[in-house]
């Protein structure tokens, strides 16, 4: 989560051009512009565009400053620094001041809900906490930044996604991951976990909250649950940090079991499978057949690893003869696998209605935080 609504905004400090400075020593000193000028060497009129803060401070001139006026160069060169900082950041101000319509592209409610800015003002601190959270210099390098993203994405999806919440969604993920520590990545070693992941879908969602993330590091993998943002349409995400660390990233969209776990062994499938190179982010992966190899290959992947092809012809039967709801507890427990998950695949495939099996679909919901995507 973003530390960026608890931060002390930014005030600008009274600094004063090192001019000042250098005028009160000469002052003191009783040395004139003059006679300064010439035992460092520098022209009169140098020396007095550096007093009235019209020419740079270099680092060279306050080397010469430090051995005629004893005051050390780190000195010079801080209030140089200072001084310039600050006429900067008046600038960036004013600059940020002309680009405040760009908020309007993003919920501010749910940028104060997720603490990223501090309140819903349209306001120059907002907005440079908004890209300090982005880790963007400007608007325009957001913007160019999501747009080379938008190559790499494989996402399904069927209504219009909000590129600008994606954004603030992927953001918050990818902060979670950079905290968490993992073993370096390792794919045998993630492909060896998957028995021990599957059998969490056995216990309540309080107990694989915790353990998952406590698994996976040991592959390398960062497990992320972040809360569901209005319009991105996501389920989960897979994105490399580095080399040897992976984000894993899922949203509590469809707050069911089944759509849960799903996502989470479809991005394990992207993980093992697929290159290092592309980020994913999915909409409804079970939904979504056909779209690209990369998809369908993860959705097999993640329906073989929670109804293993083993169990094919006990499961052929189930679905010819899903009901009474005992049929679908006795295969579960066949499986080793959570009912829920066995009736999300008999809706998926037409087989149970989607208003049947309720009582079996755990919830999923990570916060109390309360966002809807429609």
């Amino acid at each position: 989560m973003s530390a960026g609504a608890d931060q002390i905004t930014y005030e600008v400090r009274n600094a004063k051009p090192p001019g000042e400075t250098l005028k009160e020593n000469l002052d003191f000193l009783g040395i004139s512009q003059a006679d300064l000028a010439r035992r460092t060497g520098l022209s009169i009129k140098h020396i007095n565009q550096i007093a009235l803060g019209a020419a740079v401070l270099t680092p060279e001139t306050a080397i010469l400053l430090e051995r005629v006026l004893d005051v050390p160069a780190d000195v010079w060169n801080a209030l140089e620094a200072s001084w310039r900082t600050q006429e900067q950041r008046r600038q960036d101000a004013a600059a940020l001041q002309e680009r405040l319509s760009w908020l309007d592209n993003f919920s501010l409610r749910e940028l104060v809900a997720r603490r990223i800015i501090p309140n819903r003002a349209k306001t120059v601190d907002n907005l440079r906490l908004l890209l300090e959270f982005l880790e963007v210099g400007t608007p325009e390098a957001a913007e160019n930044v999501w747009g080379s993203y938008k190559v790499a994405f494989r996402r399904s999806t069927t209504k219009v996604p909000d590129d600008y919440a994606t954004a603030v969604w992927l953001q918050l993920a990818l902060r979670s991951a950079r905290e968490i520590k993992c073993d370096p990545y390792s794919r045998g070693k993630l492909i060896a976990l998957i028995p021990k992941i599957r059998a969490l879908t056995l216990t309540e969602p309080a107990h694989w909250l915790a353990e998952l993330p406590r698994i996976c590091a040991q592959a390398g993998v960062a497990v992320v649950f972040e809360p569901a943002m209005p319009r991105t349409f996501l389920s989960g995400a897979t994105r490399w940090l580095a080399t040897d660390k992976v984000m894993l990233a899922l949203s509590d969209r469809f707050k069911k079991i089944d759509q849960f776990w799903f996502a989470f062994f479809h991005e394990v499938g992207h993980i093992v499978l697929h290159g290092k190179r592309l980020t994913f982010l999915d909409e409804n992966p079970a939904a979504q057949s056909g779209v690209s190899a990369e998809e369908e290959e993860a959705n097999r992947f993640a329906a073989d690893t929670l109804i293993p092809p083993a169990y094919a012809e006990q499961y052929r039967r189930l679905s010819e003869h899903p009901k009474p709801f005992r049929n679908i507890e006795a295969f579960a427990k066949f499986a080793q696998i959570a009912p829920g998950i066995v009736v999300g695949r008999l809706q998926y495939e037409g087989r149970l209605q989607w208003s049947e099996g309720h009582r079996m679909l755990t919830s999923v919901d990570f916060t109390s935080h309360k966002t809807s995507d429609e």
